[in-house]
């Protein structure tokens, strides 16, 4: 299923899309990118320049997305309000055909397609969810904010706009509770302070206000745009500051993904004392990254290896590329165990090439080395590894003698050392390890 995923979400929060995808993939739903989506368009700002603009944009969307499928998931509620409403015009064959002339050639939207809100996909699905909660958030007060696009006009079909339950159903679902307050379904101010920053940010205020007076632990929406009302607050209202999550990272952490994979750390607001309140840390996996690796300087790898780093340019046509980014990533979610076991590690040349070449002047060789050390501490070794460590501690050398080469050349036999002196140092390591 196609999913349109929108400005917001793509260029300020790409880790909600990423706890979305988490989710999806949780409940067997394989999104589709399309990279060709523009905006859908913008149902404020853009929208002002005139209705003919705004659906011939919207159809342009929809007739990329009608490419891949009948039914076209979207996860913002903004861009929900604009692309369902012109599906819904674009069902007029006269005024498709209107809006069609408009568009680029060998592009057409012909009608019929489905266009399914994220919290309507979500709440179709709640049975499974349920049966997958590992982590019931017992003891966790939410206050639910749909957002305007989401209820006026009815946008999320299973909702009635003036007691929306969608979110509620969903939350009840984790364990958690979801608390009333009286300003639920009211806005959070952010269409409005482009234009009347005061009148935006009282409104804002309200809401917080009633959310703090109603005893709860965090705001969880479902919209992008609302949900960066919430987690960057104005400094005047920083006294108000609660934790807000994204349905799917409440969700996905009810479902037991790690919130070390779900990058919270992203979130302008902390959502630190929110964990504990959970009783969900960091998995034994993060703890150890934590101690081995510097965060910040796994975030700072960018791309160049991938262009740079010979296993990967060597590799890159066959039926095993290596990406050297690969175990970066997998780090910064979590999964260090499955890192260590497998075989990527192994692959680095230890050449030095992405240092020399780094942007950023880190590369990858001292990482690769470090995980190489963590995973024979633990016993994930290599065949080629232990035949090299067994035949150093035999006749402390590295590689076999070719006793018949250096006779041709008229030379002596290379000198034999002591190994047992070879044998102390590798013991006293091992030791010093242990301790």
């Amino acid at each position: 299923m196609p999913v349109f995923w929108g400005c917001t979400f793509t260029h300020n929060y790409p880790f909600l899309i990423k706890s979305t995808k988490a989710l999806l993939d949780s409940l067997g739903v394989e999104p589709a990118e399309v990279k060709e989506f523009g905006c859908c368009p913008d149902p404020i700002y853009i929208r002002a320049y005139g209705k003919e603009s705004s659906l011939c944009l919207s159809a342009r969307n929809l007739a990329l997305a009608q490419r891949h499928g009948k039914r076209l998931l979207v996860a913002c509620n903004g861009c929900y309000n604009v692309l369902h409403g012109a599906q819904e015009e674009l069902e007029n064959p006269m005024t498709r055909a209107e809006i069609n002339s408009t568009l680029p050639q060998g592009t057409k939207y012909n009608g019929g397609l489905q266009v399914v809100h994220l919290l309507n996909l979500l709440n179709a699905k709640n049975p499974i969810i349920k049966s997958l909660v590992k982590k019931p958030l017992k003891g966790i007060k939410v206050a639910v904010h749909y957002g305007c696009h989401a209820i006026y006009p009815p946008a999320v079909s299973s909702d009635d706009p003036r007691d929306p339950r969608s979110m509620d159903d969903l939350v009840t679902v984790t364990g958690a509770t979801s608390v009333d307050y009286e300003s639920k379904v009211d806005c959070c101010g952010i269409p409005v302070i482009s234009f009347d920053k005061e009148e935006g940010d009282a409104m804002l205020l309200k809401k917080l206000a009633d959310i703090k007076k109603a005893g709860a632990d965090c705001v969880v929406t479902a919209c992008p745009a609302c949900f960066m009302r919430f987690d960057m607050l104005p400094p005047e209202l920083k006294e108000y500051a609660i934790p807000v999550l994204h349905i799917s990272e409440l969700l996905c952490l009810a479902l037991g993904v790690p919130p070390e994979s779900l990058f919270l750390e992203g979130h302008a607001t902390k959502t630190d004392d929110l964990m504990k309140k959970i009783g969900i840390g960091p998995s034994e996996d993060g703890i150890r990254i934590a101690k081995c690796f510097d965060r910040s300087e796994l975030e700072s790898h960018c791309e160049a290896c991938r262009e740079e780093c010979t296993a990967a340019v060597s590799t890159r046509n066959t039926d095993k590329p290596f990406d050297p980014i690969a175990p970066v990533d997998a780090l910064l979610e979590g999964r260090l165990d499955e890192v260590l076991k497998g075989g990527a590690i192994w692959r680095c040349l230890q050449c030095g090439k992405c240092e020399e070449r780094c942007p950023n002047n880190i590369g990858l060789k001292d990482f690769y080395a470090k995980l190489r050390e963590m995973a024979l501490a633990e016993g994930v070794t290599q065949r080629t590894i232990d035949e090299k460590v067994k035949m150093l501690e035999e006749t402390g050398y590295g590689m076999p003698k070719r006793a018949g080469v250096r006779k041709r050349m008229g030379q002596d036999a290379a000198p034999d050392i002591d190994s047992g002196e070879i044998r102390k140092i590798l013991d006293n390591v091992r030791s010093r390890r242990k301790k």
